[in-house]
């Protein structure tokens, strides 16, 4: 059994590598009165701005937080190692892209209509971040929650969410934007003595990062391949892919901002309007 401050869970749900963070679901919260809980815990990462950010949010499609800090985890009643740990919403489902995964697309044309939906829905809560203005700076697989049985999109993982206009704190390669690979690369030639916020003015990103990275996960899906290894069009891939659907997907992933689809609820509109 294991224990950080007063919080008990007894087996992980996913065990992290040592760039990431452990998660866990939540044995002892019935007596605060909600359904389930996990908790997030990592010994090197604070989860302050997480906890800050998902304080400010209210959508059923992103996870409430209630605590966070910096404590000692114990294992059996014996101290492991201080841990920064951040407690939120447990969302019941399953990894997004994992799940279309596990089905072939090419032997079952109805997904498609599914894949549509679903992406449908994973726009209202990116719309939703952007319109507090927030971005989440770090879509891609695992961070996009499915519930199978309503193809309702949960949007978690807050790490790397910063304000529009905030300094980028990092990025995941195969899911981010062009201009967010610019933004690092720039970042990290910037010599130490000088403020990133002087020299980053002129390289900022907005919501059209988020929707970069949320095209290049439905192109994993329809494909199998990911985009920033292929660059093909989505039907040379998989010839089940309506050609609307296409052009969708190819908005989404323009290389230059100023042509891709603007914003989540553009996207959610054009998706509608082929289902």
């Amino acid at each position: 059994m294991y224990n950080i401050k007063n919080y008990t869970f007894g087996s992980f749900k996913t065990v992290a590598d040592m760039h990431k963070s452990n998660y866990a679901i939540l044995e002892n919260v019935d007596s605060l009165g909600i359904k389930s809980l996990g908790i997030k815990y990592c010994p090197h990462l604070s989860f302050e701005d997480e906890f800050s950010i998902l304080q400010q949010l209210d959508n059923k499609q992103i996870p409430k937080a209630y605590d966070y800090g910096h404590e000692t985890l114990f294992k059996d009643n014996k101290v492991v190692l201080k841990q920064h740990f951040i407690v939120l919403d447990h969302m019941s489902s399953t990894d997004l892209v994992g799940y279309f995964k596990e089905k072939t697309v090419q032997d079952f044309q109805g997904q498609i209509e599914n894949i549509i939906k679903c992406f449908i829905s994973a726009c209202d809560p990116l719309d939703y971040l952007h319109s507090k203005d927030f971005l989440h700076c770090d879509l891609k697989p695992g961070h996009l929650m499915l519930d199978p049985d309503t193809c309702t999109v949960y949007l978690i993982d807050y790490e790397l969410a910063i304000r529009k206009s905030g300094v980028l704190k990092g990025i995941s390669m195969d899911y981010a934007s062009p201009e967010q690979l610019s933004l690092l690369e720039h970042l990290r030639n910037t010599p130490e003595n000088v403020p990133l916020e002087a020299t980053a003015f002129f390289l900022s990103i907005d919501g059209k990062a988020d929707i970069y990275s949320l095209g290049a996960i439905l192109y994993e899906i329809l494909t199998g391949q990911k985009w920033s290894e292929t660059k093909l069009p989505p039907i040379n891939l998989n010839k089940s892919v309506p050609q609307k659907l296409e052009d969708i997907v190819m908005l989404t992933l323009e290389e230059d901002p100023a042509n891709r689809v603007s914003t989540a609820k553009q996207l959610k509109q054009l998706l509608e309007n082929i289902v």
